[in-house]
């Protein structure tokens, strides 16, 4: 409901009793409309399924921050099946390495990533220098989702609300890796999703109810026929 709406809604006096649904309808008319019809905000699919389907977005949040905590492993692969759909449809994605990161370009041709449509940005010295590249990444309007792990870096709330303002000036989906579980869990991120061993563990995501648990299998569910492959290739 709009701030206007709201304004001219008739409402009974103190003590009157509540207005109904019929009430609200009759008073609003045309400007309500079904759910069905309420497009969602934009995101970016990770291919998860199960993710997608329980994300308001489907997907990792477009113009907004997204915090994954990788103590077991997973969330580089999560990620890099999401770039390998931007990528398909001719879109750019960036990646801020980091020098003990997983991510390489076997990795990233298996996932289906196309490469020339990716850039790697070498590793950050510090917090400082690191939003300078980040800054200087969405300026250019070109890239659909950035990832960075963030190392040894640790965020404070200024800094993740910069990063907010980056997203949402530019569209950029904004995704942060951290293995540190005691990272900020600032209220800025709309997505932080910590990757145990069994299972990954939802604890924020806009409009849901958290936490909310998925069953890491689903997410490897591809990794084994992929290594066979990779393995034929290396015999010959």
């Amino acid at each position: 409901m709009s701030k206007a709406t709201a304004q001219n809604l008739t409402l009974p006096a103190h003590g009157g009793e509540r207005p109904t649904f019929a009430d609200l309808k009759k008073e609003l008319g045309r400007q309500l409309v079904d759910a069905g019809q309420v497009a969602p905000p934009p995101g970016v699919p990770t291919g998860w399924e199960s993710l997608d389907r329980y994300l308001l977005w489907n997907g990792f949040p477009k113009s907004s921050l997204s915090l994954l905590v990788s103590e077991a492993g997973g969330a580089t692969s999560l990620w890099m099946q999401s770039a390998a759909a931007i990528t398909r449809q001719g879109q750019w994605v960036a990646w801020i390495n980091e020098n003990n990161t997983s991510l390489t370009p076997w990795s990233l041709r298996n996932k289906g990533v196309d490469l020339s449509k990716f850039l790697c940005v070498s590793q950050p010295l510090d917090a400082k220098q690191f939003l300078w590249a980040m800054q200087e990444l969405m300026s250019l309007c070109l890239f659909e989702m950035v990832g960075c792990d963030l190392g040894g870096i640790l965020l404070r709330e200024h800094q993740i609300l910069k990063l907010k303002k980056l997203a949402m000036r530019y569209q950029t989906a904004v995704v942060l890796f951290t293995q540190q579980p005691r990272a900020l869990k600032s209220s800025n991120y709309s997505l932080i999703m910590h990757f145990q061993r069994d299972h990954v563990r939802i604890d924020r995501a806009l409009h849901r109810a958290t936490p909310h648990i998925l069953e890491r299998r689903e997410l490897y569910a591809d990794t084994l026929p992929q290594l066979a492959a990779g393995r034929r290739a290396l015999c010959g």
